[in-house]
Protein backbone atom coordinates (compact mmCIF):
# COMPACT_ATOMS: atom_id res chain seq x y z
CA UNK A 1 0.00 0.00 0.00
CA UNK A 2 3.06 2.44 0.62
CA UNK A 3 4.63 1.30 -2.61
CA UNK A 4 1.51 2.77 -4.02
CA UNK A 5 1.07 5.55 -2.24
CA UNK A 6 4.57 6.42 -3.29
CA UNK A 7 3.74 5.54 -7.11
CA UNK A 8 1.09 7.82 -6.99
CA UNK A 9 3.02 11.12 -5.37
CA UNK A 10 5.21 10.41 -7.99
CA UNK A 11 3.02 10.71 -11.14
CA UNK A 12 1.52 13.40 -9.37
CA UNK A 13 4.95 15.32 -9.12
CA UNK A 14 5.47 15.00 -13.00
CA UNK A 15 1.81 15.81 -13.98
CA UNK A 16 2.79 19.15 -12.07
CA UNK A 17 6.28 19.15 -12.81
CA UNK A 18 5.52 19.09 -16.81
CA UNK A 19 2.26 20.88 -16.90
CA UNK A 20 3.33 24.12 -17.99
CA UNK A 21 5.35 22.11 -21.35
CA UNK A 22 2.27 20.28 -21.45
CA UNK A 23 -0.07 23.19 -21.77
CA UNK A 24 2.84 25.20 -24.24
CA UNK A 25 2.96 21.88 -26.43
CA UNK A 26 -0.72 21.90 -26.86
CA UNK A 27 -0.86 25.81 -27.44
CA UNK A 28 2.00 25.21 -30.25
CA UNK A 29 -0.16 22.33 -31.97
CA UNK A 30 -3.36 23.93 -32.02
CA UNK A 31 -2.05 27.71 -32.96
CA UNK A 32 0.38 25.63 -35.93
CA UNK A 33 -3.08 23.76 -37.05
CA UNK A 34 -4.86 27.14 -37.51
CA UNK A 35 -1.35 28.61 -39.33
CA UNK A 36 -1.54 26.02 -41.71
CA UNK A 37 -4.93 25.91 -42.58
CA UNK A 38 -4.95 29.86 -43.13
CA UNK A 39 -1.55 29.55 -45.19
CA UNK A 40 -2.98 26.38 -47.37
CA UNK A 41 -6.25 28.73 -48.00
CA UNK A 42 -4.48 31.70 -49.00
CA UNK A 43 -2.20 29.51 -51.49
CA UNK A 44 -5.24 27.99 -53.02
CA UNK A 45 -6.78 31.37 -53.48
CA UNK A 46 -3.36 32.63 -54.82
CA UNK A 47 -3.31 29.65 -57.39
CA UNK A 48 -6.93 29.73 -58.19
CA UNK A 49 -6.48 33.69 -58.87
CA UNK A 50 -3.43 32.84 -61.59
CA UNK A 51 -5.73 30.02 -63.26
CA UNK A 52 -3.07 27.21 -62.07
CA UNK A 53 -3.74 23.52 -62.95
CA UNK A 54 -6.16 21.94 -60.45
CA UNK A 55 -3.53 19.12 -60.32
CA UNK A 56 -0.49 21.52 -59.33
CA UNK A 57 -3.04 23.42 -57.20
CA UNK A 58 -3.92 20.66 -55.24
CA UNK A 59 0.07 19.19 -54.55
CA UNK A 60 1.82 22.57 -53.46
CA UNK A 61 -1.54 22.55 -51.03
CA UNK A 62 -0.75 19.25 -49.74
CA UNK A 63 3.21 19.62 -49.67
CA UNK A 64 2.66 22.95 -47.77
CA UNK A 65 0.45 21.22 -44.88
CA UNK A 66 2.54 18.35 -44.61
CA UNK A 67 5.74 20.28 -44.19
CA UNK A 68 3.85 22.74 -41.68
CA UNK A 69 2.47 19.86 -39.72
CA UNK A 70 5.58 18.48 -39.32
CA UNK A 71 7.31 21.76 -38.12
CA UNK A 72 4.45 22.24 -35.72
CA UNK A 73 5.24 18.67 -34.48
CA UNK A 74 8.69 18.80 -33.82
CA UNK A 75 7.78 22.52 -32.23
CA UNK A 76 5.30 20.51 -29.78
CA UNK A 77 7.95 17.96 -28.80
CA UNK A 78 10.76 20.63 -28.49
CA UNK A 79 8.35 22.62 -26.03
CA UNK A 80 7.47 18.98 -23.95
CA UNK A 81 11.32 19.36 -23.52
CA UNK A 82 12.10 15.58 -25.69
CA UNK A 83 15.08 16.10 -27.80
CA UNK A 84 13.98 16.41 -31.72
CA UNK A 85 17.42 14.96 -32.59
CA UNK A 86 16.81 11.36 -31.54
CA UNK A 87 13.18 11.38 -33.81
CA UNK A 88 15.00 13.22 -36.47
CA UNK A 89 17.67 10.51 -37.00
CA UNK A 90 14.90 7.68 -36.57
CA UNK A 91 12.52 9.07 -39.03
CA UNK A 92 15.42 10.02 -41.64
CA UNK A 93 16.96 5.73 -41.04
CA UNK A 94 13.17 5.16 -41.91
CA UNK A 95 12.86 7.61 -44.88
CA UNK A 96 15.82 5.66 -46.16
CA UNK A 97 14.50 2.04 -45.82
CA UNK A 98 11.07 2.91 -47.25
CA UNK A 99 12.95 4.96 -50.29
CA UNK A 100 14.75 1.71 -51.08
CA UNK A 101 11.73 -0.40 -50.98
CA UNK A 102 9.75 1.79 -52.75
CA UNK A 103 12.36 2.47 -55.57
CA UNK A 104 9.68 1.78 -57.82
CA UNK A 105 6.68 4.27 -56.58
CA UNK A 106 9.72 6.75 -55.60
CA UNK A 107 10.24 6.71 -59.89
CA UNK A 108 6.32 7.26 -60.46
CA UNK A 109 6.41 10.55 -57.74
CA UNK A 110 9.66 12.07 -59.69
CA UNK A 111 7.73 11.61 -63.14
CA UNK A 112 4.55 12.75 -61.23
CA UNK A 113 6.44 16.49 -59.88
CA UNK A 114 8.18 16.67 -63.96
CA UNK A 115 4.59 16.64 -65.27
CA UNK A 116 2.92 19.11 -63.16
CA UNK A 117 5.82 21.46 -63.70
CA UNK A 118 6.54 21.05 -67.21
CA UNK A 119 3.10 21.14 -67.87
CA UNK A 120 3.12 18.56 -71.03
CA UNK A 121 -0.51 18.51 -70.22
CA UNK A 122 -3.04 19.44 -67.69
CA UNK A 123 -6.31 18.70 -66.36
CA UNK A 124 -9.23 18.75 -69.26
CA UNK A 125 -6.61 18.30 -72.36
CA UNK A 126 -7.33 15.11 -74.88
CA UNK A 127 -4.33 13.60 -74.96
CA UNK A 128 -3.54 10.20 -76.61
CA UNK A 129 -1.22 7.74 -74.96
CA UNK A 130 -0.89 4.31 -76.66
CA UNK A 131 -4.22 2.78 -77.07
CA UNK A 132 -5.76 4.74 -75.04
CA UNK A 133 -7.24 8.20 -75.71
CA UNK A 134 -9.31 10.33 -73.85
CA UNK A 135 -9.86 13.53 -71.43
CA UNK A 136 -7.12 14.03 -68.22
CA UNK A 137 -9.19 14.10 -65.07
CA UNK A 138 -6.76 14.34 -62.53
CA UNK A 139 -2.89 14.58 -62.77
CA UNK A 140 -1.73 12.90 -58.88
CA UNK A 141 1.88 12.20 -57.44
CA UNK A 142 1.70 9.01 -58.59
CA UNK A 143 -0.95 8.60 -61.38
CA UNK A 144 -2.45 10.24 -64.01
CA UNK A 145 -6.09 9.42 -64.37
CA UNK A 146 -7.83 9.62 -68.42
CA UNK A 147 -11.52 9.31 -69.15
CA UNK A 148 -12.09 7.78 -72.53
CA UNK A 149 -14.77 8.31 -74.41
CA UNK A 150 -16.28 5.22 -73.55
CA UNK A 151 -16.29 6.12 -70.12
CA UNK A 152 -13.75 4.24 -68.98
CA UNK A 153 -11.85 5.61 -65.96
CA UNK A 154 -7.71 5.23 -66.87
CA UNK A 155 -5.43 5.12 -64.73
CA UNK A 156 -1.63 5.17 -65.59
CA UNK A 157 1.55 5.32 -63.60
CA UNK A 158 3.13 8.72 -64.10
CA UNK A 159 7.02 6.55 -64.86
CA UNK A 160 5.31 5.10 -67.57
CA UNK A 161 3.49 8.00 -69.11
CA UNK A 162 6.69 10.25 -69.25
CA UNK A 163 8.82 7.98 -70.75
CA UNK A 164 6.59 7.23 -73.42
CA UNK A 165 5.16 9.30 -76.56
CA UNK A 166 1.87 11.90 -75.45
CA UNK A 167 0.14 13.51 -78.23
CA UNK A 168 -2.21 16.29 -76.67
CA UNK A 169 -4.61 17.20 -78.72
CA UNK A 170 -5.41 20.34 -77.03
CA UNK A 171 -2.43 22.38 -77.12
CA UNK A 172 -3.56 25.19 -79.49
CA UNK A 173 -7.34 25.77 -79.42
CA UNK A 174 -8.10 25.48 -83.13
CA UNK A 175 -8.03 21.67 -85.10
CA UNK A 176 -7.80 20.70 -88.33
CA UNK A 177 -10.59 18.82 -89.75
CA UNK A 178 -9.80 16.64 -92.39
CA UNK A 179 -11.98 14.09 -94.63
CA UNK A 180 -10.47 11.91 -97.22
CA UNK A 181 -13.04 11.13 -100.40
CA UNK A 182 -12.36 9.00 -103.16
CA UNK A 183 -13.67 10.00 -106.52
CA UNK A 184 -13.74 8.21 -110.18
CA UNK A 185 -10.49 8.56 -112.27
CA UNK A 186 -13.48 9.99 -115.18
CA UNK A 187 -14.64 12.98 -112.70
CA UNK A 188 -14.37 16.44 -113.89
CA UNK A 189 -11.67 17.45 -111.22
CA UNK A 190 -12.87 21.13 -111.53
CA UNK A 191 -16.26 19.74 -110.80
CA UNK A 192 -15.31 17.96 -108.22
CA UNK A 193 -13.73 20.95 -106.04
CA UNK A 194 -16.45 23.30 -106.77
CA UNK A 195 -18.93 20.50 -105.19
CA UNK A 196 -16.53 19.95 -102.19
CA UNK A 197 -15.72 24.05 -101.27
CA UNK A 198 -20.01 24.33 -101.66
CA UNK A 199 -20.23 21.56 -98.58
CA UNK A 200 -17.57 23.81 -96.72
CA UNK A 201 -19.74 26.80 -97.08
CA UNK A 202 -22.60 25.35 -95.74
CA UNK A 203 -20.57 23.77 -93.00
CA UNK A 204 -21.27 25.64 -89.30
CA UNK A 205 -19.03 26.13 -86.82
CA UNK A 206 -15.94 26.45 -89.19
CA UNK A 207 -12.86 28.82 -88.01
CA UNK A 208 -12.25 31.46 -91.05
CA UNK A 209 -8.63 34.03 -90.63
CA UNK A 210 -5.63 34.31 -91.82
CA UNK A 211 -4.21 31.39 -90.32
CA UNK A 212 -6.54 28.85 -91.14
CA UNK A 213 -8.15 28.57 -94.97
CA UNK A 214 -10.05 25.53 -96.23
CA UNK A 215 -8.62 23.77 -99.07
CA UNK A 216 -9.55 21.04 -101.47
CA UNK A 217 -6.70 19.29 -102.71
CA UNK A 218 -6.15 16.06 -104.94
CA UNK A 219 -4.05 13.99 -102.80
CA UNK A 220 -2.53 11.14 -105.01
CA UNK A 221 -3.77 8.55 -107.51
CA UNK A 222 -5.26 5.62 -105.87
CA UNK A 223 -5.58 1.91 -106.43
CA UNK A 224 -9.34 2.48 -107.76
CA UNK A 225 -9.84 6.37 -107.28
CA UNK A 226 -8.73 9.73 -106.87
CA UNK A 227 -8.38 10.41 -103.60
CA UNK A 228 -9.07 14.15 -102.66
CA UNK A 229 -9.34 15.51 -99.12
CA UNK A 230 -10.94 18.25 -97.17
CA UNK A 231 -9.17 20.37 -94.77
CA UNK A 232 -11.03 22.91 -93.04
CA UNK A 233 -10.32 23.94 -88.91
CA UNK A 234 -12.56 24.14 -86.13
CA UNK A 235 -12.29 24.46 -82.55
CA UNK A 236 -11.12 21.60 -80.45
CA UNK A 237 -14.90 21.27 -78.53
CA UNK A 238 -16.87 21.41 -81.92
CA UNK A 239 -14.11 18.41 -83.64
CA UNK A 240 -16.50 15.31 -84.06
CA UNK A 241 -19.61 18.03 -84.82
CA UNK A 242 -18.11 19.60 -87.57
CA UNK A 243 -16.31 15.69 -89.10
CA UNK A 244 -20.19 13.80 -88.50
CA UNK A 245 -21.47 17.08 -90.59
CA UNK A 246 -19.25 17.29 -93.23
CA UNK A 247 -18.70 13.72 -93.87
CA UNK A 248 -22.31 13.48 -94.17
CA UNK A 249 -23.16 16.16 -96.35
CA UNK A 250 -20.48 15.57 -98.84
CA UNK A 251 -21.66 12.31 -99.27
CA UNK A 252 -25.52 13.79 -99.97
CA UNK A 253 -23.65 16.56 -102.47
CA UNK A 254 -21.64 14.34 -104.58
CA UNK A 255 -25.15 11.82 -104.65
CA UNK A 256 -27.31 15.57 -105.83
CA UNK A 257 -24.05 16.08 -108.42
CA UNK A 258 -24.23 12.55 -110.00
CA UNK A 259 -20.38 11.79 -108.48
CA UNK A 260 -20.71 8.33 -107.48
CA UNK A 261 -18.07 6.51 -104.35
CA UNK A 262 -15.93 4.32 -106.15
CA UNK A 263 -14.95 0.63 -104.16
CA UNK A 264 -12.06 -1.34 -105.01
CA UNK A 265 -12.03 -3.16 -108.31
CA UNK A 266 -9.83 -5.18 -109.76
CA UNK A 267 -10.01 -5.60 -114.29
CA UNK A 268 -8.91 -9.43 -114.96
CA UNK A 269 -7.76 -10.18 -118.68
CA UNK A 270 -7.66 -13.19 -119.69
CA UNK A 271 -5.28 -14.41 -122.30
CA UNK A 272 -5.84 -17.05 -125.19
Amino acid sequence: MKRLEELLNNIKDAIILNTPNLLSAILIAVVGILITALIVYLTRKAMARRKVDPSLSDFICRTVRIVLYVFTLLAALSAMGISITAIVAFFSAAAAAVALALKDRLNDIASGIVILFSKPFVTGDFIEFGKYQGFVQKIDIMHTNILTYGGTNVIIPNSVISNSEVNNHTSEPVVRVQVDIPIPYDADIKKVKEVLFGVLGKTELLVHDEKHQDTVRLEKFGDSALEFNIRCYCDFKDYWTVYYDLTERVKEALDENDITIPFNQLDVHIAQ
